[in-house]
């Protein structure tokens, strides 16, 4: 090591002498503006780093622009909205949202509002999460089954720091790195048969100020919304930056100081806000071009992130980034607010068994083996290729899901055959997984994995095309 570290000082230093002795030496592009192309840089790398806040940041501006609680998510800040019928697609708010659960959505400001109290009802055998992620995506944790019980419960939810006293009834205190926290909870459903016993469940899941713990409460009034969530307000020029900043100034994570101050170069980060007029003309050039590189960058890496199994994509990165900043953007760009994968796998491809793309032109089959290896249910859902939202179909089926027995056909093995393609089989059989004309993508979920999944051991079944 010692021979190593004294070998690398002496190319240095031959380096800098050499340079030193040759002054004429053209080492420098003179036709590059340094000015342009350092702010370009740290344009890039703070779009990277920043896209993960950078999505949870819009997701809560859209869906916290109401003034009451709505029946399709969206709340007020520091309360909580839920839908009432499964995802489909008209819900754009978000790519690959499911079709499988309900959900419940909140986003606290635990600086402003103080301490949240989170209540589980009693849930008996239905399967459910409360997600906590925060200001970044990354998990803060998860309250389920295995730890939370089915016999309903109360947590505290809380800033980093906060000292106050904890009432005698609660089962636990949950601490954030960021005074921002984006819930998202989901209770299982086993088909439109199941949805008034799910709502009932499903309505027992409530937050509330700690300062009104104690009150007696009812289920939130949901007022009647008349679309789905709409569609994200896009930044649009240099704003891109400005939501990174005030994103990154109020959740500051001591962790990642030494990467963001780089950024004060550029306005971001600092003690005043972003602000475009400090910046040269040569500085905004850099990072207007930084914009689109960026984008082009995380959706191309997004292609190949995670690990490969049998042609699916294995995202085990999920709300565990620490300082990967290009997967947390490039996951966020398909999958925002990913949950961890011991709570749920997000197997996923673009391409069949021979390494085509996925098409409605042709036909597919998958069959999962007899042992899936999820201990809750699994699904697979379907989605356009371009923008990963459910594309509407003539059945009004939009994935195959094991936690709807009623409307599934297994082998006389076990298995199960999904039958993807555009048409209607010909086979009355087949658990058809209508397919949209142009180019799909296919998105498995397996909730509570097992081991074997979690330790990528289980090969999962190929997609093959027949036609």
């Amino acid at each position: 090591m010692v021979r190593e570290m004294t070998q690398n000082r002496i190319n240095v230093f031959t380096l800098v002498t050499a340079i030193a002795a040759a002054p004429h030496m053209a080492w420098a592009d003179t036709s590059i503006n340094p000015e342009e192309e350092l702010a370009y840089n740290l344009g890039v790398q703070a779009f990277i780093y920043g896209a993960g806040p950078l999505t949870v940041a819009a997701v809560r501006e859209t869906t916290t622009a109401v003034d009451t609680p709505m029946d399709n998510a969206m709340a007020p800040l520091n309360q909580m909205g839920k839908t009432r019928v499964l995802s489909g697609p008209k819900d754009q708010i978000v790519p690959t949202v499911n079709n499988d659960t309900l959900y419940s959505q909140a986003h606290y400001d635990l600086e402003s509002n103080g301490p949240m109290i989170l209540e589980i009802p009693k849930t008996q055998k239905r399967y459910f999460i409360v997600q906590l992620l925060d200001a970044y995506s990354d998990s803060i944790t998860d309250l389920h089954r295995n730890n939370a019980g089915s016999e309903g419960s109360k947590y505290l939810l809380v800033n980093k720091g906060w000292n106050g006293q904890v009432p005698a009834d609660i089962d636990g205190v949950i601490e954030s790195r960021t005074p921002m926290v984006w819930l998202i909870q989901r209770t299982g459903v086993a088909g439109e048969s199941d949805l008034q016993n799910a709502l009932k469940v499903h309505d027992g899941f409530i937050s509330y100020p700690l300062s009104e713990l104690g009150k007696k409460r009812k289920p939130i009034e949901l007022k009647k919304a008349a679309t789905r969530i709409p569609p994200m307000t896009v930044p649009q020029g240099l704003d891109w930056y400005a939501l990174i900043d005030k994103e990154l100034r109020k959740n500051p994570i001591a962790e990642d100081k030494a990467v963001v101050e780089q950024f004060s170069y550029i306005g971001i980060g600092n003690n005043e806000p972003f602000n475009p007029a400090t910046l040269s003309e040569a500085q905004k050039r850099g990072l207007l071009r930084a914009i689109e590189t960026s984008k082009q960058v995380i959706q191309y890496a997004g292609r190949s992130v995670g690990t490969t199994n049998n042609g699916w994509s294995m995202m085990y990165e999920g709300g565990r980034y620490g300082h990967d900043y290009l997967s947390r953007a490039s996951i966020n760009l398909r999958a925002a607010g990913l949950n961890v994968p011991e709570r749920a796998l997000y197997p996923n491809r673009y391409t069949d068994a021979k390494g085509q793309k996925l098409s409605g032109d042709h036909a597919y089959r998958m069959t999962m083996p007899t042992n899936p290896p999820a201990d809750a249910f699994w699904s697979l859902t379907m989605y356009d290729a371009k923008n990963l939202f459910m594309v509407e179909n003539a059945i009004d089926r939009y994935s195959i899901s094991t936690n709807r027995s009623e409307e599934l056909t297994y082998n006389s093995d076990g298995s199960l055959t999904v039958c993807i393609q555009s048409d209607k089989p010909e086979d009355d059989d087949c658990n058809w997984l209508p397919a949209p004309k142009d180019e799909f993508y296919l998105h498995m979920r397996l909730y509570e994995p097992t081991q074997a999944i979690l330790d990528n051991q289980y090969m999962l079944p190929q997609v093959k095309r027949i036609q």
